[in-house]
């Protein structure tokens, strides 16, 4: 695939997710997916494995947030195989009621064979530009 190819399934998952469309958002997906969080997003973080692992993260920000919705700002392709997304997240949160916006924040898709094999996320973009290179 291209790199413009792997921008816009990257940044078409992303909208089927905010969508709540999560089949949808998993298509683009591997299987064997890696989907791993990073510290400085939250201090628990993890890593999570196949289409399952997906969705158990999915549920687990669900559980805190109801609505959560992604503003996408940016995804540019970085090599073949790497995708950086910028984006934004807000909803509600579950026990309070309140608005909840986030900071910027960053994932790093990457492809094999036309499929998203793994996303890193983290809670500072400048952390996933220099863990992809570009600082």
């Amino acid at each position: 695939m291209s790199r413009e190819q792997n921008e816009r399934q990257f940044r078409e998952g992303m909208e089927a997710y905010s969508r709540g469309d999560y089949e949808t958002a998993l298509v683009g997906f591997h299987p064997d997916i890696e989907w791993s969080v990073e510290t400085d997003l939250v201090p628990d973080a993890g890593v999570y494995r196949g289409h399952d692992g997906v969705r158990r993260f999915w549920a687990e920000w669900a559980e805190v947030i109801e609505g959560l919705t992604l503003e996408i700002e940016e995804v540019d392709a970085i090599d073949d195989e790497w995708v950086l997304a910028i984006t934004r997240a807000s909803g509600t949160g579950s026990g309070s009621g309140a608005s909840v916006e986030s900071g910027r924040f960053a994932q790093l898709a990457q492809f094999r064979d036309g499929e998203v094999v793994c996303v890193r996320l983290f809670g500072e973009v400048r952390h996933a530009r220099a863990a992809a290179g570009l600082d």
